[in-house]
């Protein structure tokens, strides 16, 4: 008689297991496995539903097996694969059993879906809402549904800043794109946020790093320029608003033009843009002055022109290699070339072609 190893498992340790694992894939994997694991799998009280790319089968299972009330968890997804599964879902369901609940995440365009915000202020531990892109059109059907919830949040995602009056309560915020010129409005409305992942447009025309509030709880920031040109001077301007700053990611996703700085340079001259070598932004020596403090930092800077080993060389300082082990990797194989921290940006993908070895492409600081 065969003897399922599982059944050695400490139930905390299925529990680490089924944290990394979506609701269906659960009941997909364990279930009927042995009556040790089942058990396991009635008594686990913090199951994730993701209705995107989910079969049939495994769908009817995990809505046989599942109760409302083990849910913490829900994403709803438009999904070409799995049309109206949603739909399905809440017609086997009504959205006020999973008492639960406590976070809810709306990657979908159904009217009906945004009417059940309102409900979702009835549960206790509800804290996290992820919503979709709204046109301004929805935004006037449905955007009093979102302001019901938002202050109670302590979690938010979102692709615009639908924020009119201030959220004591929220602690952590993604907005996806965010033009520069609202960002002190946005951070006087959430003076207690600890933790913020941002895409920001830039205008060089515009102080903005000047102009926003002290955020003393901030203790993580993750900031993407989509579009504009960052400075030292106004990344020292900003970071020096978050003094208790912990942890900093920055990715530039707007190729820099580092060999025709002295062209800009003439040009700033003539206007009252930021003056400022390039080059700066991605110098180490520069860096180092800003970020002793941090206990994490890693960044990504997109180049418009290839360069050589020697953009390497200001990261190869004892600051960088002994003190805080901040290992950097520069590489013109991909399009646009990247100068990045590793192992965070790390390429996931290796393309080979024709003259892989004529010429070295990835090298580092180390």
């Amino acid at each position: 008689m065969s003897t399922c190893l599982f059944e050695f498992f400490p139930v905390e340790l299925l529990h680490g297991i089924f944290h990394y694992l979506s609701a269906h894939e659960i009941f997909y994997a364990f279930t009927q496995i042995s009556t040790y694991v089942d058990n396991v799998l009635v008594s686990y009280d913090r199951y994730s539903i993701s209705l995107s790319s989910m079969l049939k089968h495994q769908f009817d299972l995990m809505c046989r097996l599942i109760r409302p009330e083990q849910v913490i968890s829900i994403t709803i997804v438009d999904n070409d694969d799995t049309p109206d599964q949603s739909k399905l879902f809440f017609s086997k369901f009504d959205i006020r059993q999973f008492i639960n609940l406590r976070s809810y995440a709306i990657i979908s365009s159904d009217q009906s879906i945004f009417l059940q915000l309102d409900l979702l202020c009835q549960f206790n531990h509800f804290q996290a809402l992820t919503l979709p892109n709204i046109s301004q059109t929805y935004w006037c059907l449905f955007g009093s549904h979102v302001e019901t919830i938002i202050p109670r949040l302590r979690k938010l995602i979102t692709n615009q800043h639908p924020i009119t009056k201030p959220l004591n309560n929220l602690r952590y915020l993604t907005i996806t794109h965010c033009y520069c010129h609202n960002l002190e409005y946005l951070f006087r409305q959430m003076m207690m946020l600890r933790s913020l992942n941002i895409t920001v447009s830039l205008d060089m025309f515009t102080d903005w790093s000047k102009k926003i509030p002290v955020m003393n709880h901030l203790r993580r920031l993750t900031l993407g320029i989509q579009y504009g040109r960052l400075t030292m001077s106004r990344m020292n301007q900003f970071l020096s608003k978050m003094p208790r700053l912990l942890h900093f990611e920055l990715r530039i996703d707007d190729p820099m033009d580092v060999i025709g700085d002295e062209q800009w340079t003439r040009w700033s001259r003539h206007s009252n843009a930021d003056i400022e070598d390039a080059n700066d932004i991605i110098s180490g020596h520069q860096w180092k002055y800003l970020v002793p403090h941090l206990q994490t930092f890693d960044f990504r800077f997109c180049l418009l022109n290839r360069s050589d080993e020697k953009i390497l060389d200001s990261f190869r300082s004892t600051f960088w290699l002994e003190q805080k082990q901040w290992f950097v990797a520069y590489d013109d194989y991909q399009s646009p070339p990247c100068l990045f921290t590793v192992p965070r940006f790390a390429p996931k993908n290796i393309i080979y072609s024709s003259d892989l070895f004529k010429r070295q492409k990835r090298k580092s600081n180390v």
